[in-house]
């Protein structure tokens, strides 16, 4: 109970948005994380300056703090009152950027790798170019990919495959 009234003061964050901005936390990739982190050094130094035997709560109170900026942050641009300075929108894009490039990279690559033989023997056998292999891809397979990424994957199973 001590350390829920402690937290309550370092915080000033009641506990159910502190456990739904850790849970939050929790699913997201490691850079977000290491962002989260980052900020926790910020806001130990900012509430550092208490007086506090024990140094484990601090350092819980930094935490969700920068847990739960890191997902005000996130779900700000949902809200009708967008009071965010430039650095703010330039890190939720940052974030958001790269979770959604990460997904649509891996379901992309995954699927060219099952589909590998196919594209090496289209450009290798039937002397396809690469942006017939995409609209190959794309009819055949409902795959949408550029040219040039098919063009980069091909280059790269080449050269495993000397």
């Amino acid at each position: 109970m001590e350390l829920k009234k402690k937290l309550d003061n370092f915080t000033k964050v009641p506990i159910n948005r502190r456990r739904k901005a850790f849970k939050w936390l929790a699913k997201q990739d490691e850079e977000v994380v290491l962002m989260a982190f980052e900020k926790q050094k910020e806001y130990l130094f900012k509430i550092g300056n208490k007086n506090e035997e024990n140094k484990s709560i601090l350092y819980l109170s930094a935490l969700y703090l920068a847990a739960d900026s890191l997902y005000s942050l996130y779900y700000s641009q949902a809200s009708k009152n967008r009071d965010m300075n430039i650095h703010a929108v330039q890190g939720v894009t940052r974030m958001q950027a790269q979770k959604f490039k990460k997904h649509v990279q891996a379901d992309k690559y995954d699927r060219l790798l099952n589909l590998k033989n196919k594209i090496l023997v289209l450009k290798d056998e039937e002397n396809l170019s690469f942006r017939q292999i995409s609209e190959f891809l794309m009819t055949y397979h409902r795959l949408k990919v550029s040219h040039s990424y098919v063009a980069t994957f091909y280059n790269s199973n080449l050269k495993e495959k000397k």
